[in-house]
């Protein structure tokens, strides 16, 4: 029996990723790192130019184009979730991973005052599109012989933010795909498709860029809870997702990885 390498266990090379919400935040980041570690990445968010803009980077910084694919498309669309898994299908042949990242969290207002039209948005984009999405790859992944999917859940899945920020759709949106996750997992194990989450904790993006400091340190209300200090950054996104995705995790399934500094365990 030969050992297997390090390089070859993490060795995610020429595999098809779909990554949602790739414009920007944490989408963004492993538009950049998978691209740069080998793997053919299928981008999707809805902003057409800044997916365009991306794709042209990336082909800067490898030096070669055709590793990156934009789709501009709504997830919370059927249609838009369809095309997205038939585009890459036709430009790559099949589907090895999926990374259900896209998410939106909602105004923040307290849930006396979330509408529910609100919270059912939320819920539609941060739970009903990653179920149909995996589903839809699912089909993919079988015919390959296998496959993993990565759904990027929140600290807020673990614990409330009501102290903080109240997000009653967003915490419930992201508990229910944590679980979600391992539902799957157990389902899609037979097909030898794993299911696993990361879930981030305070990565400096645009969408908590309101709450960054000048230095770009999490607010005092987070800080004081988390065992490591700072900010979480893109090696930390994709190291965990990399992981994921490789065979490395290759008997790993059904796990809520979070990466938070050791906020959620003070």
């Amino acid at each position: 029996m030969t050992t297997p390498t390090f390089d070859s266990l993490f060795d995610i090379r020429d595999r098809v990723v779909v990554v949602t919400g790739a414009s920007s935040g944490i989408g963004r980041m492993l538009a950049h790192g998978l691209t740069a570690v080998g793997a053919k990445v299928v981008l999707a968010a809805r902003r057409e130019n800044r997916l365009r803009d991306l794709v042209a980077e990336i082909a800067k910084e490898l030096g070669e184009d055709g590793r990156a694919v934009p789709v501009a498309c709504d997830i919370s669309d059927d249609a838009g979730r369809a095309r997205l898994v038939d585009q890459a299908v036709r430009e790559f042949g099949g589907i090895d991973g999926l990374v259900n990242n896209a998410g939106i969290s909602g105004s923040g207002l307290p849930a006396t005052r979330q509408s529910t039209a609100e919270f059912r948005e939320v819920l539609e984009v941060d739970l009903v599109a990653p179920f149909d999405l995996a589903k839809r790859c699912l089909v993919s992944m079988r015919e390959r012989g296998g496959g993993s999917i990565v759904n990027v859940t929140s600290t807020a899945a673990v614990t409330t933010t009501g102290t903080g920020i109240p997000q009653a759709a967003y915490c419930a949106a992201k508990a229910g795909l944590a679980h979600l996750t391992r539902e799957l997992a157990v389902q899609w194990g037979r097909y030898l498709v794993r299911v696993n989450a990361f879930a981030p904790g305070f990565f400096a993006t645009e969408m908590t860029e309101l709450m960054t400091d000048a230095d770009g340190m999490p607010p005092d209300w987070l800080t004081v809870r988390q065992a490591i200090k700072g900010s979480a950054g893109a090696a930390d996104a994709l190291g965990t997702v990399q992981f994921l995705l490789s065979d490395a995790s290759r008997f790993v399934t059904g796990q809520h990885i979070v990466v938070d500094g050791g906020q959620t365990i003070t």
